[in-house]
């Protein structure tokens, strides 16, 4: 039964197109240790020390469970955009608008970490509903674009991960936690490295006052 079904995958692997094959360690990335290998191609070392630590802050806010649960989550779902664009039913471009409130989002949260004595308390809550609404921007941008080739599943999966990441009281936890601070130092080390060159805040748009 076992030779059955090894001969079974065999001839799957070898009669699928490349882009079905593709899609298939999509769906298994955050399980097999092949989807893995696949997923090094896809992301840089940026990208997977930012994943890094995140998992590392959301395990040390709730549990293991939920911290492998994010990743897997993010894992899945770049891969699925890695693979529609290889196959060209999107372009890369259309992502383009949510890297100024990505970018956003990495200077303000250095800042309050790195300088939070700048700001009182109720302007560090204004500061997170702030980037709150820039990564609930981000996530609109993928759903308009990655949601049509996407199960409601995996689409849920996908608001549900920018929607915890992205709240504004995950992130006052986080920032205002002394034992995340070795993490979150981390995080934006990966964070300001992503945002080289540093950008340039407006006026309005500055949390530290001159």
């Amino acid at each position: 039964m076992a030779d059955e079904k090894i001969e079974t995958e065999k001839e799957k692997k070898k009669d699928g197109t490349l882009f079905k094959f593709k899609k298939n360690v999509a769906g298994k990335a955050a399980t097999s240790g092949f989807g893995k290998a696949v997923l090094k191609k896809v992301l840089d070392d940026n990208t997977n020390q930012l994943m890094h630590a995140i998992k590392k802050i959301v395990q040390q806010c709730y549990d293991k469970k939920k911290g492998e649960e994010i990743i897997n989550n993010i894992i899945k779902i770049l891969l699925k955009a890695q693979f529609q664009i290889e196959k060209k039913t999107i372009s890369p471009d259309v992502f383009l608008p949510a890297d100024k409130p990505l970018r956003m989002s990495f200077a303000l949260l250095c800042r309050l970490n790195n300088n939070p004595e700048d700001r009182t308390l109720e302007q560090r809550k204004g500061d997170f509903v702030r980037i709150e609404g820039y990564l609930h921007d981000i996530g609109k941008i993928a759903e308009m674009h990655l949601g049509p080739y996407l199960t409601l599943k995996n689409k849920e999966k996908m608001m549900y991960t920018v929607d915890f990441l992205g709240s504004a009281n995950f992130m006052y936890s986080v920032w205002e936690d002394p034992e995340c601070k070795t993490h979150r130092d981390q995080l934006c080390q990966v964070m300001a490295t992503y945002n080289n060159p540093h950008i340039n805040l407006k006026p309005t748009e500055k949390t530290v006052k001159s």
